[in-house]
């Protein structure tokens, strides 16, 4: 019986061809580790188990981290590292160049990672079909984005009609990163992804209000007063940073009772704490009392995937005290004010009378790295299983997928 050896150019294609199928024979072949020939059925299984290889790369999602457009978003979805695990998985993965760099992270990294540059936007997406954002494609990505694609990152359709609109036209399947939801057998709910970027945020917005109150109110003390609008993550980060700071004025309103109760009772706890923290429950009446005292205010309302509701109307805003600073970190789903719209870090305010809303959508970008880090993390895992057709393995992914 005829024996054939294995080239060791096949053997190199075995490893780099990316999908390029095996022939059937090899005359001459020999082993890449000697000249021992290999019987001629056990080649066969070789081809067999190869092309079997080619065809599930083929099927694969490649990955794509492009750089982001949106004003002052200094983030990126993926830290090379990260792009080391995936890469690891089997799954190929391109960058665009300086996708990192204000997050602090250069090209060579990626390289070095395991991943493909590209020298522009366009030719990533001409070349992933996954692409892993940090914020919603911009006007400029649209005519980029086909059927071929599958884009996850954030997206925030509730509050952006024309950004849906334009998904369903490209027949792309969007992931979104905020409606990614982890229930529990005993109900309550967590959201992998986006907690931390909530958290980042409420520490952040505290931050960019403190910083306004002292201009504003340059010799402001330690109990001017401070509302809470919703107990989540970007809440309870506000309200903890505040608590460090020396803030002893504090009120939590929300709907959910036996949550803010708990919240004061563990505030309480701490003998240099006790009775900061007031709690109140949402309602009209409750919320118009708040503002019309408050200082500083934050709306950090989360609706899973839905627009946010208008809490604070314009007669409301129109009882609140001079000088006073509202964060609305819920912008991102239509925001909770009549009068809020997206700004920019450059010009962050929009002014209402005497009272300075704060609409930055992307605060976290605020500290890039310390936020690429924490995104990265969270979705690196959900990354592979979408690009290797994987997705049962994470049913959450599930409620967070538009197939349009």
């Amino acid at each position: 019986m005829p024996h054939h050896r294995i080239h060791r150019k096949t053997t190199i294609i075995m490893r780099w061809g990316w999908g390029r199928p095996m022939r059937e024979t090899a005359p001459n072949a020999v082993l890449s580790g000697g000249d021992r020939p290999i019987p001629h059925r056990l080649y066969k299984i070789i081809i067999i188990y190869y092309n079997i290889y080619c065809y599930f790369l083929s099927i694969m999602l490649s990955v794509g981290i492009p750089a982001e457009l949106k004003a002052n978003e200094n983030r990126v979805s993926l830290i090379p590292s990260d792009v080391k695990r995936i890469v690891d998985e089997g799954v190929p993965v391109y960058f665009q160049k300086g996708a990192g760099q204000w997050a602090g992270f250069r090209d060579y990294e990626y390289i070095e990672a395991g991943a493909f540059a590209r020298n522009t936007i366009e030719e990533l997406y001409d070349t992933a079909s996954l692409i892993v954002k940090v914020k919603e494609p911009q006007e400029s990505e649209y005519p980029l984005i086909n059927e071929k694609h599958t884009i996850f990152t954030f997206f925030h359709f509730a509050s952006n009609k024309g950004l849906l609109d334009r998904m369903i036209e490209s027949k792309a399947v969007c992931y979104a990163y905020e409606t990614v939801v982890i229930k529990s057998a005993d109900g309550k709910i967590n959201y992998p992804i986006l907690s931390n970027m909530s958290s980042i945020a409420g520490e952040q917005a505290f931050i960019e209000a403190e910083s306004f109150i002292s201009k504003k109110i340059p010799n402001h003390f330690y109990h001017i007063p401070i509302t809470i609008i919703g107990a989540g993550n970007v809440g309870l980060a506000f309200m903890k940073r505040a608590i460090k700071m020396g803030y002893k004025n504090i009120y939590l309103i929300d709907k959910d009772e036996d949550k803010i109760k708990n919240i004061k009772s563990e505030v309480d706890d701490c003998p240099s704490t006790k009775g900061i923290v007031n709690i109140y429950n949402m309602t009209e009446n409750n919320l118009r009392l708040l503002m019309k005292k408050s200082i500083i205010t934050i709306g950090s309302i989360y609706n899973t995937g839905a627009e946010t509701n208008k809490l604070l109307t314009n007669d409301i805003l129109d009882t609140m005290p001079a000088n006073s600073i509202i964060m609305d970190v819920a912008i991102d789903q239509g925001g909770i004010t009549e009068q809020s719209m997206p700004t920019t870090k450059d010009n962050p305010f929009i002014l209402y009378k005497n009272v300075s809303i704060y609409c930055v959508p992307n605060i976290p970008s605020c500290v890039p790295l310390k936020a690429s880090t924490l995104l990265s993390n969270s979705i690196k895992d959900y990354v592979v299983a979408i690009a290797k057709h994987r997705e049962y393995k994470y049913p959450e992914l599930g409620n967070s997928k538009y197939k349009i």
